[in-house]
C-alpha cells in the first residue's frame, strides 16, 4: 500500500541520519575506517559544520550539490578565515633562496649614455623652464639634478685637515687666533680716547640741546624740529621682524610647494616683498610663485587690471576679493591651484604656502576658498600668530602663515609706510598725530570732508589744524575742552587701514611698465592718486563684476610643464 511504502522510507532516513546506526555494535577501533581515525584509536573523524573533508548527516563526504542547505568546502574555508587572525611574520618574510629574474636586453645596452651635446641642450631647456614661473617641470624627481646643475666654479666641500690638522687644533701644542680688540694694553687705550677727544664737537651733541617745548628750538633759538633731529622708532615697529616670525616663515617656506604672495591691491608694490622673491627664485627656484592681488573692491577697476598686467611680467597674477559670502576671482585661483596639482602627479599632495605682509588678508583668502571660516580673521595686523594647517582637497592642504615685515631703514619715512601699509596697530602707537600729513598728501580735501561730514569750504594748512577740527566736530576733548589731537589721529589712521578713506597707488605708464614693477616702496612712503568720482570701484553682484578685473588675461600655454590660466 503507498501508505506503508512512505512509513518505510521515513523509517529508512531516520536511520541514515544517525551516527552508528548500523545495527550491530559501534566500531571500537578494531579496523581502520567507519569513523576511526586509524586501526587501534579510539579517536573518530570530526563531523562539524565548520571542518573542511567531513561527512555530511546525509552520507555526502564533499557537498558540491547546488542548492544543498549544508556547507561546502570552499563556504567552510572563508569563515574559516574570517576568524582566524593572518601570519604577519610570514607575510613580511623576505625570500632570501634563489630566484629566478626575468632577462632583459637593457641591461646590456648603453641606454644610459648620452652624448654630450645632447645633454648641453637638455641642460638649457630643463634650465629654462625652471626660471619661467608659468611652466612647470613634469617628473622633477626623476630627473638627475647633479648632473643638471652647473657646478662650475663652485667649490667643493672644504678640507679640513689640510688647513688645520689635528696636532695644531687639540691637545698641548694647539694654536688659537687671538682676541681682535680695539686696543690690548693701557698705552693704546689712552691713545684711543685721545683721538677721540680731538674728534669731538659738542655743537653737534643732540643730548646737550635743551629744547623749548612751545617753540620746538633750542636755547640759542635754532629751529630743531624731527626732520633735523634724529628720529626716535618706537619698539612697536619691529613687530613682524622677529625671530619667531620669521621661523614661521621659513617652515612654510620648507613646506610649500607652491608660494602664494598676498598683496594689497592699493598698494601692490609697498606689499611686495622683492627681496624674498629673488631668494626663493635663487635658493628653491623648484618652487612655483604667484601673485594674489587682494582688495580689488577698494580700488577701480582700471587699476586693477593695470596692475595685474604689470606684475604678470614677473609671475601668474590673480585679482581676488577675499569674502566668504560675495567672492570675485576664487574660481580663478582654485582652477590654478588644481592644475598644479594635476602636474605634480609625482607628488601624494601639494601644499599652498600663503605668504605676505601683516593685514594683506591672508587668512581671509584661505576662508574665500574653504568657504567657510577655518582662519580667524580680522581688519587688524597681527590677528595670525603661528602657522595652520588647512586642508582644501584630498589633494591640496593650504598653509596659513604670521605677516612678515622685511627689515628697513629705522627713520621716520620707514615708520611713516609701515603706519600707512597696515602694519602697526593704530592703537599700540604712542604718538599718531606726527604721521597725519602723510595722509593728508595722499588723499583730496573734498573726500576728507566727505568721510567726516565737514563742511567744503572747511580749511587747514596743516595735520594739527585738521585734527583740531575734527576733535570738535566728534567731540573728541580733554578736560578743560582742548581737543584731543592723539584719539582724533587714531580715528583717522582707522579708517585709512580699514579701506574707509579712497586712495591707491598708480600703477606704472606703459613705457615705465618693467620699471615700475621692480620697484619697492618698504623704505619711503609710496606716491598715491586720489580716486576720482567716476573712478568709484563697482558694486559686485554674485561674485562677478560687468567690468571686472582681468586675472588671466594672459592666459599661458598648456603644454607639456605648462600651467594654463584662465579668467574667473
Amino acid at each position: 500500500c503507498p501508505e506503508g511504502g512512505r512509513a518505510k522510507n521515513a523509517d529508512a532516513r531516520r536511520q541514515a541520519g544517525k551516527r552508528g546506526s548500523h545495527g550491530g555494535p559501534a566500531n571500537r577501533g578494531n579496523k581502520k575506517g567507519q569513523g576511526a581515525l586509524t586501526k587501534g584509536s579510539a579517536f573518530q573523524k570530526s563531523n562539524a559544520s565548520s571542518k573542511v573533508g567531513r561527512t555530511a548527516p546525509s552520507g555526502e563526504t564533499r557537498v558540491r550539490t547546488k542548492g544543498s542547505h549544508y556547507r561546502s568546502e570552499n563556504t567552510i574555508r572563508r569563515l574559516d578565515m574570517y576568524t582566524k587572525k593572518p601570519n604577519l611574520k610570514r607575510m613580511k618574510e623576505q625570500p632570501t633562496g634563489p630566484r629566478r629574474i626575468q632577462p632583459d636586453r637593457r641591461w646590456f645596452g648603453n641606454t644610459r649614455v648620452i652624448a654630450q651635446d645632447k645633454m648641453q641642450a637638455f641642460r638649457e631647456t630643463i634650465a629654462k623652464g625652471v626660471e619661467d614661473p608659468f611652466s612647470v617641470v613634469l617628473k622633477s624627481s626623476k630627473l638627475p639634478i647633479s648632473l643638471l646643475k652647473d657646478t662650475e666654479g663652485k667649490t667643493s666641500r672644504m678640507d679640513l685637515l689640510s688647513i688645520q690638522p689635528f696636532n695644531e687644533t687639540f691637545g698641548k701644542k694647539r694654536q688659537q687666533k687671538r682676541v681682535k680688540l680695539g686696543t690690548y694694553d693701557l698705552e693704546g687705550l689712552l691713545q684711543h680716547v685721545d683721538k677721540k677727544n680731538e674728534g669731538y664737537d659738542g655743537n653737534k651733541d643732540r643730548q646737550l640741546q635743551v629744547l623749548d617745548p612751545q617753540s620746538g628750538k633750542d636755547v640759542d633759538g635754532n629751529l630743531n624740529s624731527a626732520v633735523h633731529r634724529a628720529h626716535d622708532s618706537e619698539e612697536i615697529f619691529n613687530k613682524g621682524t622677529s625671530k619667531r616670525i620669521w621661523g614661521e616663515l621659513y617652515k612654510v617656506i620648507d613646506a610649500a610647494d607652491v608660494v602664494v604672495f598676498v598683496l594689497d591691491a592699493r598698494d601692490p608694490p609697498g606689499t611686495r616683498c622683492l627681496q624674498l622673491e629673488r631668494e626663493l627664485r635663487a635658493r628653491k627656484s623648484h618652487k612655483h610663485i604667484i601673485l594674489v592681488l587682494n582688495k580689488v573692491d577698494l580700488v577701480p577697476t582700471w587699476v586693477s587690471r593695470r596692475w595685474v598686467q604689470v606684475l604678470m611680467k614677473d609671475f601668474p597674477t590673480l585679482a581676488m576679493h577675499a569674502s566668504v559670502t560675495n567672492p570675485f576671482g576664487k574660481n580663478a585661483l582654485l582652477n590654478l591651484l588644481r592644475q598644479f596639482s594635476t602636474l605634480m602627479k609625482d607628488k601624494k599632495h601639494v601644499t599652498v604656502g600663503m605668504i605676505g605682509y601683516p593685514n594683506v588678508g591672508k587668512s581671509s583668502v584661505i576662508n574665500t576658498l574653504k568657504r567657510k571660516k577655518v582662519c580667524k580673521a580680522a581688519p587688524v595686523p597681527g590677528e595670525t600668530r603661528v602657522w595652520q594647517y588647512i586642508a582644501l582637497t584630498k589633494r591640496l592642504y593650504l598653509l596659513d602663515c604670521p605677516g612678515i615685515v622685511p627689515p628697513s631703514a629705522s627713520d621716520f619715512n620707514a615708520d611713516c609706510a609701515k603706519i600707512l601699509k597696515g602694519v602697526v596697530r593704530a592703537e599700540r602707537v604712542q604718538s599718531p598725530s606726527d604721521y597725519i600729513d602723510e595722509v593728508l598728501s595722499r588723499v583730496k580735501k573734498q573726500y576728507l570732508c566727505q568721510r567726516y561730514k565737514l563742511d567744503h569750504d572747511t580749511e587747514w594748512s596743516n595735520s594739527e589744524e585738521f585734527l583740531t577740527i575734527l576733535a570738535n566736530k566728534m567731540g573728541r576733548l580733554l578736560k578743560g575742552g582742548d581737543p584731543d589731537l592723539d584719539t582724533s589721529a587714531r580715528v583717522v589712521l582707522y579708517d585709512w587701514q580699514r579701506g574707509r578713506i579712497p586712495f591707491f597707488t598708480a600703477p606704472p605708464d606703459e613705457g615705465k611698465a618693467s620699471a615700475g614693477a621692480a620697484s619697492s616702496s618698504s623704505s619711503a612712503p609710496s606716491s598715491g592718486v586720489p580716486v576720482n568720482e567716476g573712478d568709484k570701484p563697482q558694486a559686485l553682484e554674485d561674485g562677478t563684476a560687468t567690468d571686472a578685473p582681468a586675472a588671466g588675461s594672459a592666459d599661458a600655454e598648456m603644454g607639456e610643464g605648462r600651467v594654463e590660466q584662465g579668467p574667473d
